[in-house]
């Protein structure tokens, strides 16, 4: 089945509320246009959130595997092994369901349908008779034709009547990149500060060992002698729990579970906060925002007029920073993330 077919039976079998460019819409192929967003713009909402839960879940079973090894290997917990494969079996079906699915594609191709169809309506309500496939950049009508497909098929607009659209899209998408940087940069912040601590454990625990063995190296017996270590030790081995180990093997084998954590915990991040791209999403809307504030200046310099060349070179920036987007998103499908 062609994606294009696949989008209007999911467009068909969609349960939820259509959403609209704008509210009151009376002109026929403008209804056509904001149907076919509301449709795009909804089932693109759907698949990320799937998309997303999908990187979590890969991220948390991907990581889980990496620990349950780390105490079967340190540990000598020798059952956990059967949690490995219970993982990898998890992290096996997901995937098959996942690529079933479709969730990523749609996610991004939905969202890249749903942006062109928002030009194409402003374009319509400004007067502008051009068909938003005739400045669709070329990664994309090369790499998803069938998007360009839709669009070139779309009727054109009757209406001689020339909207100001300042305020209904221009101001209104400044808005919202500002709200959305702000919201990511927050989201981006808590990701970096979470790195930052696992690098201070992780040197933290290095010079610890370090130390630890530097002491070894010194000491007469080359042996530890606590009670409390051996009071633990005792308390361990009666769950079977580092059976044959005295308290040096036990010291080590502390240090290398809590550095192998510090990885698992580095794994994590970089699954999942890897494959969410914050810090090129943040990018993308710091440019937007600049680029709307910079379109408004121009039409307040020009005592507010909405030039065709103001409004056509908006449109082409707009297409190719969406192109940009879905040029790397593309990239951040699910896979494996244990190792």
């Amino acid at each position: 089945m062609k994606e294009t077919e696949i989008f209007l039976k999911d467009k068909e079998n969609c349960n939820e509320n259509f959403t609209h460019i704008e509210d009151g819409i009376t002109d026929p192929i403008l209804k056509e246009i904001d149907e076919l967003y509301g449709a795009a713009d909804v089932l693109s909402m759907e698949h990320a959130k799937t998309h997303h839960w999908n990187l979590w879940f890969l991220s948390v079973f991907g990581a889980a595997t990496a620990f349950l090894f780390l105490l079967y290997d340190e540990a000598e917990l020798h059952l956990l092994v059967f949690g490995c494969i219970v993982c990898i079996i998890l992290i096996y079906i997901s995937l098959e369901y996942t690529e079933r699915k479709e969730s990523h594609r749609k996610y991004t191709q939905y969202r890249l349908l749903a942006e062109c169809l928002r030009v194409q309506y402003f374009l319509s309500i400004a007067g502008i008779k051009k068909n938003v496939s005739d400045i669709l950049p070329w990664f994309v009508k090369a790499g998803v034709p069938w998007i360009n497909e839709v669009l070139s098929e779309l009727p054109q607009t009757n209406t001689n009547e020339k909207k100001p659209i300042i305020n209904c899209w221009i101001r209104n998408q400044r808005d919202y990149h500002y709200k959305a940087r702000v919201r990511l940069t927050r989201q981006h912040e808590k990701e970096s500060r979470t790195g930052r601590r696992v690098i201070y454990i992780t040197i933290a625990t290095y010079l610890i060992a370090a130390l630890f063995e530097i002491y070894m190296m010194i000491s007469p017996t080359g042996e530890i002698n606590i009670d409390i270590l051996n009071g633990i030790l005792t308390a361990l081995q009666q769950w079977n729990i580092m059976v044959g180990y005295d308290q040096v093997d036990m010291i080590r084998a502390v240090l290398k579970i809590v550095l192998g954590t510090m990885s698992v915990i580095t794994l994590f991040v970089g699954s999942y906060y890897g494959k969410m791209a914050l810090s090129n999403t943040i990018d993308d809307h710091r440019r937007m925002e600049m680029l709307y504030e910079q379109c408004i200046n121009k039409i307040l310099q020009n005592n507010e007029e909405e030039s065709e060349e103001l409004i056509l070179k908006l449109a082409q920036e707009f297409l190719i920073e969406n192109s940009t987007w879905y040029a790397y998103q593309k990239n951040n499908q699910p896979d494996l993330t244990f190792e």
